[in-house]
């Protein structure tokens, strides 16, 4: 019923469109249609049946357009909050932006003010574009006479502006006849005067830096310290393994020349010391190591085939195991081997005294050892001492060269029917091996270290202290006594007594880890 109706009306619309589009003139009156043309011609409007019976549903078309209506309401004028919701964000740039883009854009913000006019401009100024200064009396321009205050007896300077900047003041007024001429003449290039120009300046403004104070922690006067938790304590990484190195270089100089009235020759002393530590201690357990090489060389100019001789030439090695017994005590099994580097010759002879492994002394013992390590309060000062005491110890001394070395000075027996000196030697016996380092402050220290060693027939001992007396990190004087006691060698014809001594002092570089 419905699309009948619309239909209807569709109907109703076209014809109505066809009477908008009739014959231009066409004059309806009422239900009589005339042509003003020709009022003899046939009516073009059709005669419309009002009594048709679909008509009528023209009144209900239209209430359902109006029932189909009844949702739309007229615009309401949006209020302030919508209007600022609906709006966008416009981009503003703050004072700070616009200083900083202003001295970009700005040229002549890229010089300082010791900048001057002609580092900045490399054209010439009469090429530049016109701008009307206002400057329309000449520079010259004067009242009275330049000469009527000067005097005859005026004393001509040594130099005059005339004469310094004649160069630059005729090419000044050179571009002043040319801007004026234009001026005169041509009045109309001039599109801007300075008035024109803009007069504003860029004045920096100052940001301060904003400075941030935190929040003060409020302290209350009842405070239950029950509830806080204590700091997790550190405990650092226990290090079982401790190394220690000592090396010096000292030599001593002493030059004489032949005509010196006491006579005498110059001599060279070179001194070489490398010692190295590496202990272990963890519980019970102490073990020890050392390793020392220590060589002395100095010029011989009394001999006539050697051109230099060996003072003191050791390489010794030393162990010590140790079980902690008590206190500072330990059940210990020690063990130290000893030899040389270089061949020693007797002087004005090719005869060895000594060589590498000619002789080697191992020593071995059970015993116990006492070790201390003290600190003073003050600082830098300390005490280091060692001392391992074996009742029952064994030595072995060997030798790999027998011909064309004296062996006697190190007490190997001679074979009366060969004459040849054996390789090997036994002994035991007792061994006290003993070492202290003082530290009296940072820069001087005290080593000393006490060796004996006993058959209960041949006694060896040795006591060497060295006395370090730091100058910087690097540099230090070094004092050194050794004395050695063995009485199972031969005495010597110029020095009978089996107490051996070598004294040192020298100067050199020193250095410690």
């Amino acid at each position: 019923m419905v699309i009948k109706r619309y239909i209807i009306t569709l109907s109703i619309l076209s014809s109505l469109a066809n009477l908008i589009n009739a014959q231009e003139g066409t004059i309806i009156t009422g239900t009589n249609v005339r042509n003003t043309e020709s009022s003899n011609q046939a009516d073009t409007f059709p005669i419309i049946d009002i009594d048709d019976p679909e008509l009528d549903n023209i009144i209900s078309l239209r209430a359902q357009f109006e029932k189909q209506n009844k949702s739309y309401s007229a615009p309401v004028v949006p209020n302030e909050k919508l209007l600022r919701f609906l709006k966008k964000d416009e981009i503003e740039i703050s004072d700070e932006a616009m200083y900083w883009a202003r001295m970009v854009r700005d040229a002549s913000t890229m010089f300082d003010n010791t900048v001057t006019f002609k580092d900045t401009v490399i054209v010439n100024p009469l090429f530049l574009p016109l701008v009307l200064k206002g400057e329309l009396l000449p520079k010259d321009l004067t009242f009275y006479k330049e000469d009527f205050w000067k005097k005859n007896d005026q004393l001509p300077l040594p130099f005059t502006p005339d004469t310094l900047f004649k160069e630059e003041d005729l090419r000044r007024s050179i571009e002043d006849q040319a801007y004026k001429y234009v001026q005169s003449n041509y009045p109309n290039y001039f599109r801007y005067s300075r008035r024109d120009l803009p007069q504003d300046k860029v004045i920096a403004k100052v940001i301060k830096k904003t400075n941030y104070q935190p929040e003060m922690i409020k302290v209350e006067t009842e405070a239950d310290f029950s509830d806080v938790d204590a700091p997790v304590k550190f405990i650092p990484e226990r290090r079982y393994w401790i190394s220690h190195f000592e090396s010096a270089i000292q030599f001593a100089q002493n030059y004489i020349s032949p005509n010196w009235h006491k006579g005498g020759s110059s001599t060279l002393n070179l001194t070489n010391r490398e010692y190295f530590v590496y202990n272990y201690n963890k519980d019970k357990i102490l073990f020890t190591n050392e390793l020392e090489i220590k060589t002395n060389v100095y010029t011989a100019p009394k001999d006539t085939i050697n051109n230099y001789k060996i003072g003191d030439d050791i390489f010794r090695i030393h162990s010590n195991i140790g079980y902690k017994a008590f206190n500072k005590w330990y059940y210990t099994f020690d063990a130290t081997l000893q030899t040389q580097l270089f061949n020693n010759y007797q002087e004005n002879s090719k005869i060895k005294q000594a060589a590498f492994l000619a002789p080697m002394s191992l020593n071995i013992g059970l015993g116990m050892k006492y070790d201390l390590n003290k600190s003073f309060s003050s600082r830098h000062k300390n005490l280091s001492l060692s001392a391992n005491i074996a009742p029952l110890s064994y030595t072995f001394w060997y030798s790999t060269i027998t011909d064309n070395i004296d062996l006697s000075r190190h007490g190997f027996e001679k074979n009366e029917e060969t004459g040849k000196y054996k390789h090997s030697l036994h002994q035991f016996g007792s061994t006290i091996n003993a070492t202290m380092t003082f530290q009296f402050n940072r820069n001087v220290s005290w080593y000393s270290r006490f060796y004996y060693s006993t058959s209960y027939e041949r006694i060896i001992g040795e006591f060497e202290n060295r006395l370090n007396m730091a100058i910087s990190r690097y540099f230090s004087t070094i004092i050194s006594l050794y004395l050695r006691y063995d009485d199972g060698v031969e005495k010597n014809k110029d020095f009978d007594s089996y107490l051996q001594v070598n004294e040192l002092l020298s100067f050199g570089f020193n250095y410690k880890w």
